[in-house]
């Protein structure tokens, strides 16, 4: 790994987060913007928030979330090219492994129509909803999956800004505070340009204020790595299996073997 990458890596266990300003080019945003947009009309524009859940698709969804694309690959296949950066992979592995797996694209576009989003965490990854209606919260010892969100907007107050509580990645995963409070002590309020990269481990708390009115959707793009020891996934992204012609970098986290088969 690139020595300037190790601390990140560090810094991924040590607090639950790591962040990459800036790290994807305008053009890179500006073409993930694009074709997520054409996603959105394709779909005849739907609402970008629901408070009951709709699902228009079966890996379309809209809630208190917002409008969120599951599978995106599926939706948008020409993104199998330039959609990771080696950089945030390389960051990813020395928190997770060499052999870490990739488990879900997802992206996510919301507005102003969507109020506080209260203090949460995502305990299995990819199983996080199955892991809320069971309520479960394990003690979760060691970094297992992370989430590596790719921000296509400026991050501040006025784009709906992200609070992240930082902690270590080992023991109860229960919330600290009050999930409804809009500020808890120790929180970072991220500040960073459009392309910014977070690395987001399971167990981390964090909360978004709402956003103003604007023009355009926000958005970013939100991938789940799992490490090759983790916990079996209950749900699949099939998208990842009926994948061809993918790019190096992504190519070499692909799902591999009995995975790709789940």
């Amino acid at each position: 790994m690139n020595g300037d990458l190790e601390p990140l890596s560090a810094q991924l266990v040590r607090d639950g987060v790591a962040i990459l300003p800036a790290l994807y080019p305008p053009a890179t945003v500006a073409r993930l913007r694009q074709t997520i947009a054409a996603v959105h009309a394709e779909l005849g524009a739907p609402a970008l928030y629901s408070r009951v859940p709709q699902w228009p698709r079966s890996t379309v969804e809209i809630s208190g979330t917002g409008l969120v694309l599951h599978q995106l690959l599926g939706h948008a296949p020409a993104l199998r090219r330039g959609l990771l950066d080696p950089r945030a992979v390389a960051v990813l592995r020395g928190a997770l492994g060499d052999d870490m797996r990739l488990e879900l694209v997802a992206a996510l576009l919301c507005d102003h129509t969507r109020p506080f989003f209260e203090w949460h965490n995502h305990v299995g990854g990819i199983d996080d909803e199955r892991f809320r209606r069971l309520g479960l919260r394990p003690a979760i010892e060691r970094p297992e999956r992370v989430a590596m969100l790719v921000y296509l907007d400026e991050m501040c107050v006025e784009n709906g800004q992200l609070l992240i509580h930082p902690r270590r990645v080992s023991g109860a995963s229960g919330p600290p505070h009050d999930r409804a409070a809009r500020a808890w002590e120790g929180q970072l309020a991220v500040d960073a340009p459009a392309g910014t990269v977070v690395l987001m481990d399971q167990c981390c708390w964090h909360a978004v204020l709402p956003c103003a009115p604007r023009a355009t959707p926000r958005m970013f793009v939100g991938l789940w790595f799992a490490a090759a020891d983790a916990p079996r996934a209950h749900t699949t992204d099939t998208s990842l299996r009926r994948l061809h012609d993918a790019d190096e970098v992504l190519a070499s986290v692909l799902p591999r073997g009995g995975d790709r088969d789940a």
